[in-house]
């Protein structure tokens, strides 16, 4: 098959469609279908059921009093199809008779409305529109006609796109029609499928059948006008929702036996009201018939799939039963649908408190208070923040929000989204590299972050020559008996012995902070092999031990937090897949707009971000070298030197060095340069002339 696209939460595959192919190529089908009966009832018959099952429960009240629904799956290994056939329900006799239909072939999904000729119902659609104006007015009005639907005829008149129906009435409503059946369907090709959830699927045969509705009446009813009239006009699903209501007011009551006889009333009138099944599942929640409650759930489920609200409700139920794995499911469920949902996360919390996992509850309730407060909910946020003190009384990190603000009023330039993915992927993986151009502002995220947080904070700059593990942790002396330490390794046993005291005394520890400056000068996989295997250890556990000496071990603790920065370039290593699968890498980009604000309103900003428009693909450079380029311009100042006299230094002393190399684009940057610097910069116009003139000669430059 075609390469396609295809939704994850789509109820079919690829697989689905090649395995109906295979078995239409194969003459002996039965025994294909039988050898392959698991691969046919995953991927074709069990999605079929469920995508069906949510048809019918989101199919109007209506079409379901009039209809068979409790039917099973159909399969014709001999053309070969999968099937499900709706007919009248009082039909003795079905087959001959109209129908709706749902077909899945090799090609696609076949659905809508087919009526036998030999069908007794396609003598009554004849005779119900023959001399009925009124009958066709209120079909041609009230006939909903998807614009991919097909209408069969076999008549030699033709069907125009633009009244396409009122044309086939006349077609199909002749006594000596050439029109043999009566269909009305929709076909989607397995392409189409492939990019649909479930709910989307739904909705597209849902429409259809809703739809072309009132054609079915027509053919089935002896009343037809009457039947098409109650069905538009929904009578029963009116009072449905009239009982509803009554029942929501008697559970408010607090009268909860009439509220449910309420309920069942309203779901007798219109099988799919939500709100009823909703409440009704409530009531018998409180009253602890949790089983029945949960089956309330199961079907409204079935009618919203995306009420992430109802995953929420149904888990609170499981909450109250100790059925925490199920309740923990459906907060995930509701999450997914709904990442921002607060009451998910807090009652997701407050299960994990239940399961003692204090470190999931702490991170599930934290994210319930920034919610609450985001929401003005003051109740749940002070409820949610009193819980939060329990598990970890004397440390409490900032909200997102506060953390966002205090660390761009110290000046750091970085977007939202890129701080947010540095807060979540240290709450996630507690291993961030943070790579991009020198002078991004790395390092100083780093200091600026653990300062709001109010972690310890430690940088160890890497050094080139480190190639083991002693490089970093220091070593044991067998001549003295002693361990000598370094500043990374003592900041290790700080960190356990916080942790250590803080499980002693049942409170918070406090966040420790570590960053490998400039990790990747030396081989990380070197220098920091320990801590790669004992991190999944304690991804895993919650908590590891990593051995300094043979007789000496240190607890790497869960308020331990790595972080290295990394600049790219011909000076530094790559790391290997060990390093990446174990971090969370994020990378600073620079932002033109953040340079050019960043530059103020100095008299060479233009210039300055000229040059840049033209060099930084080549020799890129950020925030670091602009501030110093400012610093020396303004101490130019002081001795009476002009900005244009400083800057032509700047570009000769800071940006030059950084053009080498054989790369087309350093020739290009530099012509561009040249052209800049012309007539306006004669140091660095010279000193770029002299590198363009090696490189067009020797397809090679460099500075010196």
């Amino acid at each position: 098959m075609t390469e396609v696209f295809v939704n994850p939460e789509c109820p079919f595959s690829l697989k689905s469609f090649d395995l109906l192919a295979q078995l239409k190529k194969n003459s002996r089908k039965k025994d294909f279908y039988l050898t392959n009966e698991e691969d046919f009832k995953n991927y074709i018959e069990q999605p079929f059921q469920q995508l069906y099952q949510l048809i019918i429960a989101q199919l109007s009240g209506e079409i379901i009093k009039q209809i068979n629904t409790n039917i099973q799956l159909d399969s014709y290994l001999t053309e070969p199809y999968f099937e499900y056939n709706l007919f009248l329900k009082q039909m003795e006799t079905q087959w001959n008779n109209a129908q709706f239909f749902i077909r899945i072939i090799e090609n696609g999904l076949w659905f809508g409305l087919y009526i036998s000729e030999r069908s007794v119902n396609r003598q009554k659609f004849i005779k119900n529109l023959q001399n009925n104006t009124t009958l066709k007015e209120i079909l041609l009005q009230n006939t909903r006609i998807h614009e991919n639907l097909s209408f069969y005829s076999e008549s030699s008149q033709q069907i125009s796109t633009i009244n396409r129906l009122a044309d086939w009435l006349k077609i199909v409503a002749r006594q000596k029609s050439a029109t043999k059946c009566i269909q009305a369907t929709r076909y989607l090709t397995f392409y189409q499928i492939l990019t649909f959830d479930y709910q989307q699927l739904t909705n597209e045969i849902k429409q259809v059948f809703e739809g072309i509705f009132p054609i079915f009446l027509v053919a089935t009813c002896d009343e037809p006008i009457t039947a098409i009239e109650e069905y538009l006009h929904q009578t029963n699903i009116k009072n449905g929702k009239y009982y509803c209501r009554q029942g929501v007011n008697k559970y408010q009551e607090g009268n909860y036996q009439d509220a449910i006889k309420q309920f069942d009333i309203a779901l007798e009138q219109a099988p799919n009201i939500a709100d009823a099944y909703r409440y009704r599942g409530k009531v018998k929640a409180e009253l602890g018939h949790t089983d029945d409650a949960i089956s309330d759930y199961n079907y409204l489920l079935l009618i919203q799939p995306k009420n992430y609200e109802v995953y929420d409700e149904r888990g609170q139920i499981y909450y109250k039963l100790e059925n925490d794995e199920k309740a923990i499911d459906d907060y995930n469920q509701s999450l997914h649908i709904n990442p921002n949902f607060a009451l998910a996360y807090y009652h997701r919390g407050l299960t994990y408190l239940e399961l003692n996992n204090q470190q999931k509850a702490f991170e599930d309730l934290y994210r319930a208070t920034e919610l609450f407060d985001k929401e003005k909910d003051v109740d749940n946020y002070e409820e949610a923040e009193r819980i939060l003190k329990t598990i970890y009384p004397d440390y409490s990190e900032p909200l997102f929000t506060e953390i966002n603000q205090n660390i761009r009023s110290k000046g750091l330039r970085i977007s939202e989204s890129i701080l947010r993915r540095y807060h979540l992927a240290l709450k996630t993986r507690k291993f961030v590299i943070l790579s991009g151009t020198s002078g991004t502002g790395k390092t100083w995220l780093t200091k600026a972050y653990a300062e709001v947080v109010a972690a310890e904070y430690l940088l160890v700059p890497v050094a080139p020559n480190w190639t083991t593990n002693e490089d970093l942790l220091g070593y044991f002396n067998p001549m003295d008996k002693e361990y000598h330490y370094t500043a990374f390794s003592l900041f290790l046993e700080k960190a356990a012995q916080e942790y250590e005291q803080a499980q002693t005394e049942k409170r918070t520890p406090k966040p420790y902070h570590l960053i490998l400056d400039e990790m990747n000068l030396a081989r990380v996989e070197y220098y920091f092999a320990k801590f790669l295997s004992v991190m999944e250890v304690r991804m895993r556990e919650g908590l590891a031990q990593i051995e300094l000496a043979s007789e000496k071990q240190i607890l790497l603790p869960p308020n331990l937090y790595f972080i290295g920065t990394v600049n790219v370039d011909e000076t530094t290593h790559n790391f290997a897949d060990k390093v990446y699968d174990r971090a969370q890498m994020i990378e600073l980009e620079v932002c033109r707009n953040d340079l050019f604000e960043h530059l103020g309103e100095v008299d060479y900003r233009e210039i300055l971000m000229e040059v840049w428009d033209n060099l930084h693909l080549v020799t890129p450079f950020a925030f670091r070298v602009l501030d110093e380029i400012n610093n020396y311009v303004n101490e130019a100042k002081v001795l009476g030197i002009s900005w244009e006299e400083a800057l032509d230094e700047q570009l000769l002393q800071k940006i030059l060095p950084k053009l080498k190399g054989a790369d087309d684009r350093v020739g290009e940057a530099l012509k561009a340069f040249v052209d800049i610097a012309e007539n306006k910069f004669n140091l660095s116009h010279a000193k770029a002339s002299k590198m363009l003139k090696t490189f067009e000669q020797h397809g090679f430059t460099s500075y010196f």
